[in-house]
């Protein structure tokens, strides 16, 4: 198996996970927010706010990290790294994984801090 390919699978394995932990995490959420508009408690104000606010963080972080990424591959393409079609869509897959990595990073913890569900494979 080809790196492209694994990395494609490796890709793909982490897109359901995520996938996974956010309907999760939506379903342990969506009474607490629907009771809120009802009988809003301090405890759930402070879970709403903390829920979009690491949406905004998660949208910086990756931002950066994939401006970094962007920087690197550039560096890497202007000295001769990029060979092959290959080594192109490597490159982009690592700027890809730059931008969702804290996204997923934060749709994991939340899927872990609301319900406890462990990790698929």
């Amino acid at each position: 198996m080809s790196r492209l390919s694994k990395r494609t699978a490796i890709m793909a394995a982490s897109a359901m996970q995520t996938g996974i932990d956010a309907a999760v995490t939506i379903a342990a959420r969506t009474p607490g927010l629907l009771n809120q508009s009802f009988n809003p408690t301090a405890e759930s104000v402070r879970e709403t706010q903390r829920m979009f606010q690491e949406k905004v963080d998660a949208v910086y972080e990756g931002a950066a990290a994939a401006q970094f990424a962007w920087a690197s591959f550039f560096l890497k393409a202007s000295f001769g790294g990029i060979r092959n079609a290959s080594d192109l869509s490597l490159g982009l897959a690592d700027v890809a994984e730059a931008a969702i990595r804290p996204a997923r990073r934060k749709v994991r913890a939340n899927a872990k801090r609301l319900t406890g569900l462990p990790k698929i494979g």
